[in-house]
């Protein structure tokens, strides 16, 4: 019965206080929008200057060959498996202006066609001996775009070529993806760590149901009634796991609604979901132990939010330092962070059709992780807090 009041109590107070409500729930969505937006073609694309300096080359028959726009209109011709055009081919009349579009990132590739291309492909294929063509390229490392417009640019020349000379290619190349489903788009891909990133904002609700407490004076009326803290700590985390499902649901469906389409288990999301939430709860008493009011938890409190929210992996993929490797699992830094587990679980869910038998080691060290923080949380909030009560 008492649970149940500090229940009813926990919700209410929650429902009253719209404007984090608010932003717990509409704070992913909007991220999703957001992502859509940048990555709403769904396929990528590259950005390609090619410099073209074939003068192409008669034929028997008095027809001119000009392999060279033919090369241009192959590489143009790139299609996804989506059926999307994935190199965006611009002519650009000399390499210095191609270089100088390099490096003001405008393009990801410079691609130069030599003057005796289409000589030396009738050459070739008329059975002469002759001296390879060069095709050069030029990109920037730094871009990471360079990488993969080259690996298209070039796959897309020597099948041309191979094509016109009617040699035959020795080697076939047959790519495949891990998993029984197909590739995720960039926006797939960050689904699942906008689905994490609903979670990290119950920091901020559920921290606040705890310092709001203390600040009301509401703890001392709580410990005189005899009411021990696990209930009231239970009230608070039953509420917060119920807006941390709510909140994934409302940014899987607004996901949805943009084209996000994957077949995954309904039942494996929101079991990883329901001990995220935990766990973001036990940071959120961890954070409130530290602060006194709501002003601290909107301003000092942002700090561990922007921690959880940079080094997940979700959002902003970064080096993951290596620290030692446990039962085959190499484990970094990172891995420190329950939430970078959960984004690791739910891309496998989501992504790539996994069920709870394919997250166990992510489950695993949510749950431990989990547990040593609510640990240190209880006691720092209990003798910073409680007692003083």
């Amino acid at each position: 019965m008492r649970f149940r009041s500090l229940l009813r109590k926990t919700l209410v107070e929650n429902i009253r206080d719209w404007k984090v409500l608010s932003m717990t729930l509409a704070f992913a969505p909007f991220f999703v929008v957001l992502m859509h937006f940048y990555f709403g073609e769904m396929t990528p694309s590259y950005t390609l200057a090619v410099v073209n300096h074939d003068q192409g080359s008669r034929l028997a028959d008095g027809t001119d060959f000009m392999a060279g726009v033919e090369l241009i209109e192959a590489l143009g011709a790139v299609e996804s498996e989506e059926g999307g055009t994935v190199l965006q081919v611009r002519a650009v009349g000399d390499l210095e202006s191609a270089r100088e579009a390099l490096r003001d990132r405008a393009v990801d590739l410079v691609v130069e066609i030599p003057s005796g291309f289409s000589q030396t492909l009738l050459s070739a294929l008329s059975g002469e001996r002759i001296d390879p063509v060069t095709v050069r390229s030029w990109g920037d490392p730094a871009n990471a775009g360079y990488l993969m417009a080259a690996v298209w640019s070039d796959m897309t020349v020597w099948e041309y070529a191979a094509r016109v000379t009617g040699l035959e290619i020795p080697v076939t190349l047959d790519p495949q993806t891990t998993g029984e489903v197909s590739s995720p788009s960039d926006f797939d891909l960050y689904v699942p760590g906008l689905l994490v990133l609903a979670l990290i904002m119950l920091m901020f609700s559920a921290a606040a149901s705890l310092i709001r407490e203390k600040d009301k004076g509401t703890l001392i009326r709580l410990r005189l009634s005899c009411i021990h803290p696990a209930e009231w700590l239970a009230s608070v985390s039953v509420v917060q796991i119920g807006l941390g499902i709510a909140a994934v649901i409302l940014t899987w469906l607004t996901a949805a609604g943009l084209g996000y389409r994957a077949s995954f288990s309904l039942p494996a999301m929101l079991i990883v979901t329901a001990l995220t939430a935990l766990s973001i709860i036990a940071i959120s008493v961890l954070v409130a132990a530290w602060l006194r009011t709501i002003f601290d938890l909107m301003t000092v409190g942002c700090f561990p939010f922007f921690i959880l929210m940079f080094f997940s992996g979700g959002l902003f993929p970064l080096p993951e330092p290596h620290l030692f490797t446990l039962a085959g699992h190499a484990m970094s830094v990172n891995d420190l962070l329950p939430t970078t587990h959960a984004t690791v679980a739910l891309g496998k869910i989501m992504n790539h059709g996994a069920g709870l038998g394919g997250v166990t080691w992510e489950l695993l060290w949510i749950g431990i992780l989990t547990l040593l923080i609510f640990a240190a949380g209880l006691r720092l909030f209990s003798r910073r807090h409680l007692r003083a009560a």
